[in-house]
């Protein structure tokens, strides 16, 4: 059970369940193109909720399975990461939203995944890909993201879709120039809420370069979808704070997983 307190509802199995078992090494990779984990209790007839990371510019592939490494994402999710086209490791949405819906096509006709519980996160270009995603209604609707948690994205025009959120930036992101506040706007915007909010006490601090990190959460009032923002003060990512921030992913766990 999530911090939200909720229990997943029925699970809705994917085409691809009960077409396979387990991969070997719970492992499936195709360089340069995506890598598939797959949980010690996956039997490939049980679905289960899925988790798709999408790494910075210039990170590698990986960088979300190995931020998840030990979670319990890890034991309960299967993840999914793909690799941007661009030589540099940046997104490029024209360019990469047709490998985004590959992969998802592939996962969901040969794997057994709960096409009612994915989840998306990224951290600054992989960040931006997630909103412009939302931001084209065809490419959302296709993609059916249960929740999102985007960790320093940008503002690229209006949601198109209400989607469930906790937005992560740096109060201070000197990358981005900023807290975040236009990109919260448009989750706002697009998920009905308030201007007033209270603070959203599940997400607890860590530590961080010597730090005792104030993750910063608020939680939106009046909202047809959760909406919270985690306006934080840790100055990782080479002092930047424009990193994903210490306490993020026990956060986006429990956030996901108390989806109803």
């Amino acid at each position: 059970m999530g911090a939200g307190g909720a229990e997943p509802t029925t699970a809705k199995p994917s085409p691809g369940c009960g077409k396979s078992g387990r991969p070997a090494n719970g492992t499936v990779k195709v360089d340069n193109d995506h890598i598939y984990t797959f949980p010690d209790s996956y039997d490939g007839s049980t679905p289960l909720p899925l988790l798709v990371g999408f790494h910075a510019c210039g990170n590698p592939i990986d960088q979300f399975i190995n931020l998840t490494r030990g979670s319990a994402f890890e034991t309960e999710y299967v993840r999914a990461v793909g690799r941007s086209s661009d030589g540099g490791g940046c997104w490029n949405y024209n360019n990469d939203i047709a490998k985004v819906l590959r992969i998802y096509d592939d996962l969901m006709d040969n794997y057994c995944i709960d096409m009612d519980r994915v989840f998306a996160t990224g951290h600054s270009s992989g960040a931006q890909m997630i909103v412009q995603i939302l931001a084209h209604r065809s490419d959302a609707e296709h993609l059916n993201f249960k929740a999102v948690a985007p960790v320093a994205a940008s503002d690229y025009g209006a949601l198109q879709v209400p989607m469930p959120v906790m937005y992560i930036q740096g109060q201070n992101d000197t990358v981005r120039g900023g807290d975040g506040a236009s990109t919260v706007a448009r989750f706002r915007a697009a998920n009905m809420c308030q201007m007033s909010s209270t603070p959203y006490s599940e997400v607890m601090g860590c530590q961080s370069s010597g730090k005792a990190v104030n993750p910063g959460c608020i939680s939106y009032s009046g909202c047809s979808a959760p909406t919270i923002w985690c306006s934080h003060d840790d100055p990782a990512y080479s002092n930047t704070s424009h990193g994903v921030p210490c306490f993020a992913i026990q956060a986006m766990y429990d956030f996901f997983t108390g989806m109803p």
